[in-house]
C-alpha cells in the first residue's frame, strides 16, 4: 500500500473535523442532532487544562463558646473583627459532622479551626471556599480577614479567598458558627425566628413539640462538605436547567441559565462548550455545541439553548425509565480551560391542573401514592447507602411519592430520587408559628429562593410547598397558646408567595399545607372509620397512626423496667421519646395488653389497620376528588416510639407490609364498614378494581374467597376490561356467619393470561353480641 493510501482515512477525518466545526458554530441545531452526524461524538474542546477541588474534610479543632442564654435571639454578622475566642482547650472535631453526632450536646456558638497548606498551582487562579451546608449561621475569618456570614442550614455559600490564601506556611480557617435555642415561651415555640422547620419545633424532635426539652440534642455544626473550588479567572457559580418539550414530546430543548462571576476580568470573549451526555441509559451524546460570550467584571448571566430530537423522557418507576441526561459546560480561552461545570437533569413535564386538581406526567393523569419523610434528626449521618436504602424500602412499599416533610434534605438523596425515578413533595422548612416582621419576610424569601435555585434541576421534584399548618389556618393552636392570634402568618405568607412568583414556572407553587389535607381521624379525632367518608380535598398530605417498633428496637431506647412503664417517670421518658399516650390510649383506643410484646403487638395492629383503610378509602375516591395521598411517616428520625412504619434502625413494622397491600398499582379494594360483627348481623363488603398503570387489561379476572381457617365458605368470580388509569366496583359480598371466631376474605385480579396483577386481604371476627367493642361507620 502506498503511504499517500495509508494515511488518506486520516487525511478524511481531519476534514471531517473541520468540516463540523464550521458547522458548531454557524450551525449548531445540526451537530445538536445525532441522528445527523454520528461522527460529533468524537469531537471534543481542545481545552488543555483541568479544574481543582480539594476536600477540607478531616480532623479539624473546636471550642464552645459558652455565652449566656440570651432574652432574645439576634441572628447577625460578627463584623470583620474576631470576636473573643474562649481561652479554653481546643478539642477535635470531625467535619463534616452534626457536633451531636459527634458526642456534643450543645447548643449556642462553636468555634472551627482548621489548617491547610495551598497549593502552587492555586496563583493566580480564582480560589473559592465552599461550604456545602452549615447549620444555622456561619461567619468565617481566613487568615485573619474577614470572608463573610451566611444564614441558613441547608444552603452550600462560597467565599473568593484568592487574595486571602498565603503560599508559605500554614492558612488558618476561622468559622464561628450559631445554632442557638431561641428564647422559651417568647420566641419558641409560637413565633419562632429560625427557619429550620422540623429541626428547631416538631412531634417527632427529641423531646416533641409541646414540652419545654423540644430544642434538646441541637442539630448544629458544619454537617456538609467543605472545599477549595479553583478555577482560572472566572468561575461557574450556578448551572439552571429548564426542560420545555413540544406538544407530542418529540422535540425538547434543554434552557441553560448560568452565573458566571469574572471578579478580575473586564469585557472579555470566550467559549462555552456545551454538552449533553446520556448518564443512565445507552445514546450518543450531543455536542459538544461552541458559542461565543462576553463577559464583563463582576457577576454574569448566560443563557444557552440546547435542541434535541427524540428527547428520552424522565419517568416516574411504574411508568417507565427515569432517563436523565448530563449537561457540560466548559468556558474556554482558546485552548485555555477557565472553568467546567456540570448537573443531571431530566426531559419531563410535571403538571397540577389547579381546577381539576389532577396531576399528569408527561401528559397523563397520574395518581400520587405518597409517604412524609425524615430521614435523621441530624443529616451528616446519612450517606447514599443509606438513603438508597430507605428508597429501596419505599419502592417495596409500592411508594412513587416522597413529601420531605417541613424541611429540606441532604443532597443525595434528591440525586437518588432522580435516578430511581420516585417523586418528591418539596416543603420549605416553616413549620406552624413564626414571628411577623418585615425582617423575617425578607429572609423567609431569600431562602425559599435558595431552596428553589438549589434544587432546581432535579426531575424528580414535583412541587414546592412553603409552610406546613401556619397559625391562621390551624384553630387547634388556641388550645396549646394563651396568646395565640388566629390572623397569625397570614399575611407572612401571602407575601412569601407572592415574591416566589415566577421563580419556577415549571412546577406546583403550594403555599400553605393546612390543616384540611391532614386529617388525622382515628388519631386526633374521630375513629379512623371516617376515611371512608366522601372528603372535598384533592390532596391528603398527612394520615396516620403511632406504633411501637419491634422488642428488640424497643430495648434499645429504654431499660427493662422501663419497657412496661407504670410511673410517671416512666411515662414522661415515653413522652420524651415521642410516644402519644392520651392519643393510644383515649382516642384510638389500642389496648395495653399484659405483657410488652401484648403492647407491641396491639400498637402494631392498629397502625396497619388505619394506614390501610385509609389508603384503601382515598383510592376509591380517585380523581373525585383526590389526586394524592401521604402516609405519615416512613421511618423514624431517631430513637423513638412514634409514627414511623419503618424505625430507626430500619426494621419494618407490619405497617410497612400494610402500605404495600394498599398502595398496589393494580389493587383489588376490599371496601369493609368495621372489624367485627356478631352472629345476628349480615357481613356486607364491597369489592374495587383500581388500576393507576397507563395499560388496559381487557378480559382481566376477578377472584374472591372467603375463609374459615382454611373451610371455603364463598367466592366469585368476574370478568371485568380494567382499562389504564381506572377505578370501578366490582361486585358485593353478603355472608351470614354462622359461627363465632375469625374470617378471611382474598381477592386477585388477573390479566387474561393468568398473570397475578394484584392481591388484597381483608380479616374480620364474628364475636359474641355482649363482647362487641367495635363501632361501625353507620
Amino acid at each position: 500500500m502506498s503511504k499517500s493510501r495509508r494515511y488518506r482515512p486520516f487525511l478524511l477525518l481531519f476534514a471531517i473535523g473541520i468540516f463540523l466545526g464550521f458547522l458548531t458554530a454557524t450551525h449548531p441545531r445540526l451537530i445538536a442532532n445525532p441522528h445527523l452526524f454520528h461522527a460529533q461524538a468524537y469531537w471534543t474542546p481542545t481545552v488543555t487544562q483541568t479544574v481543582d477541588q480539594t476536600s477540607l474534610a478531616g480532623t479539624w479543632e473546636f471550642q464552645a463558646d459558652p455565652q449566656p442564654t440570651a432574652d432574645k435571639l439576634v441572628l447577625q454578622p460578627s463584623g470583620p473583627n474576631i470576636p473573643p475566642i474562649p481561652q479554653g482547650q481546643w478539642q477535635e472535631i470531625a467535619v463534616p459532622s452534626n457536633w451531636y453526632l459527634q458526642g456534643q450536646d450543645i447548643s449556642g456558638v462553636v468555634w472551627y479551626r482548621h489548617q491547610f497548606r495551598a497549593n502552587e498551582r492555586w496563583r493566580q487562579k480564582l480560589t473559592r471556599l465552599v461550604f456545602s451546608g452549615v447549620d444555622y449561621t456561619a461567619d468565617v475569618w481566613l487568615n485573619g480577614q474577614y470572608l463573610g456570614f451566611h444564614e441558613g442550614y441547608f444552603q452550600p455559600f462560597s467565599f473568593d479567598v484568592s487574595k486571602a490564601l498565603m503560599f508559605t506556611g500554614q492558612n488558618e480557617l476561622l468559622v464561628r458558627v450559631n445554632s442557638p435555642l431561641e428564647p422559651q415561651g417568647q420566641d419558641w415555640s409560637l413565633r419562632k425566628r429560625l427557619i429550620k422547620g422540623i429541626f428547631s419545633h416538631h412531634d417527632t424532635r427529641p423531646g416533641g413539640a409541646w414540652t419545654d426539652r423540644g430544642q434538646e440534642k441541637n442539630t448544629g455544626g458544619i454537617w456538609a462538605p467543605v472545599f477549595l473550588q479553583v478555577s482560572d479567572q472566572v468561575a461557574i457559580e450556578t448551572i439552571q436547567i429548564t426542560p420545555e418539550l413540544d406538544a407530542d414530546y418529540q422535540q425538547a430543548t434543554a434552557k441553560v441559565d448560568l452565573v458566571v462571576n469574572s471578579p478580575g476580568l473586564g469585557k472579555t470573549n470566550l467559549d462555552a462548550h456545551v454538552q449533553l451526555v446520556p448518564e443512565n441509559f445507552s445514546g450518543l451524546p450531543i455536542g459538544p455545541i461552541r458559542v461565543k460570550r462576553t463577559l464583563h467584571q463582576g457577576a454574569n448571566h448566560l443563557k444557552l439553548q440546547i435542541p434535541v430530537d427524540d428527547p428520552k423522557l424522565w419517568w416516574s418507576w411504574e411508568h417507565g425509565d427515569p432517563n436523565l441526561y448530563r449537561l457540560t459546560v466548559q468556558l474556554a480561552d482558546g485552548s485555555r480551560l477557565l472553568d467546567k461545570a456540570s448537573d443531571v437533569f431530566g426531559f419531563r413535564t410535571i403538571q397540577f391542573d389547579p381546577t381539576e386538581k389532577i396531576w399528569r406526567l408527561n401528559g397523563r393523569r397520574l395518581f400520587l401514592r405518597g409517604t412524609n419523610y425524615i430521614a435523621t434528626q441530624w443529616l451528616s449521618e446519612m450517606t447514599p447507602e443509606k438513603y438508597q436504602t430507605d428508597i429501596d424500602l419505599m419502592k417495596a412499599a409500592n411508594i412513587n411519592t416522597v413529601r420531605v416533610h417541613a424541611h429540606i434534605i441532604g443532597k443525595d438523596f434528591y440525586k437518588l430520587c432522580d435516578r430511581n425515578g420516585v417523586f418528591i413533595w418539596q416543603d420549605f422548612p416553616l413549620q406552624w408559628g413564626y414571628e411577623d416582621t418585615p425582617q423575617f419576610l425578607q429572609e423567609a424569601t431569600r431562602q425559599a429562593k435558595d431552596m428553589i435555585g438549589y434544587l432546581y434541576n432535579h426531575p424528580s421534584i414535583l412541587a414546592w410547598s412553603l409552610h406546613n399548618e401556619p397559625p391562621w389556618d390551624a384553630d387547634w393552636m388556641k388550645y396549646k397558646y394563651k396568646t395565640y392570634d388566629p390572623e397569625q402568618n397570614r399575611e407572612l405568607d401571602a407575601k412569601l408567595l407572592a415574591n416566589l412568583q415566577g421563580e419556577d414556572p415549571t412546577r406546583l407553587l403550594h403555599p400553605v399545607s393546612t390543616v384540611g389535607e391532614h386529617p388525622w381521624f382515628g388519631w386526633y379525632s374521630n375513629t379512623f372509620y371516617k376515611y371512608a367518608e366522601p372528603t372535598t380535598e384533592a390532596i391528603i398530605s398527612e394520615f396516620g397512626a403511632q406504633a411501637l417498633p419491634h422488642l428488640e428496637s424497643l430495648r434499645r431506647i429504654f431499660t427493662e423496667d422501663e419497657l412496661w412503664p407504670d410511673t410517671e417517670a416512666e411515662w414522661d421518658k415515653w413522652l420524651y421519646h415521642n410516644f402519644q399516650r392520651h392519643e393510644t390510649f383515649n382516642i384510638a383506643k389500642v389496648p395495653m395488653g399484659n405483657t410488652t410484646q401484648e403492647f407491641i403487638d396491639n400498637t402494631q395492629q392498629y397502625q396497619s389497620q388505619l394506614i390501610q383503610f385509609a389508603a384503601e378509602a382515598y383510592r376509591r375516591q380517585r380523581y373525585q376528588p383526590v389526586s394524592s395521598i401521604f402516609q405519615f411517616m416512613f421511618v423514624e428520625d431517631w430513637p423513638s416510639v412514634n409514627w414511623g412504619i419503618v424505625d430507626y434502625w430500619r426494621q419494618p413494622k407490619p405497617g410497612h407490609e400494610a402500605l404495600k397491600w394498599a398502595y398496589q398499582p393494580v389493587l383489588p379494594s376490599i371496601a369493609w364498614p368495621q372489624l367485627t360483627w356478631t352472629l345476628e348481623e349480615t357481613v356486607e363488603l364491597e369489592l374495587w378494581a383500581i388500576n393507576d398503570l397507563w395499560k388496559d387489561y381487557p378480559e382481566a379476572t376477578y377472584t374472591y374467597t372467603l375463609r374459615q381457617g382454611q373451610k371455603r365458605l364463598k367466592s366469585g368470580k368476574s370478568r371485568i376490561n380494567l382499562t389504564a388509569d381506572s377505578s370501578q366496583p366490582v361486585d358485593k359480598i353478603f355472608f351470614q356467619p354462622q359461627n363465632l371466631g375469625n374470617y378471611t376474605v382474598t381477592a386477585t385480579i388477573k390479566d387474561r393470561l393468568g398473570t397475578v396483577l394484584g392481591e388484597n386481604q381483608f380479616t374480620f371476627d364474628v364475636i359474641d353480641r355482649g363482647d362487641q367493642t367495635n363501632e361501625s361507620t353507620s
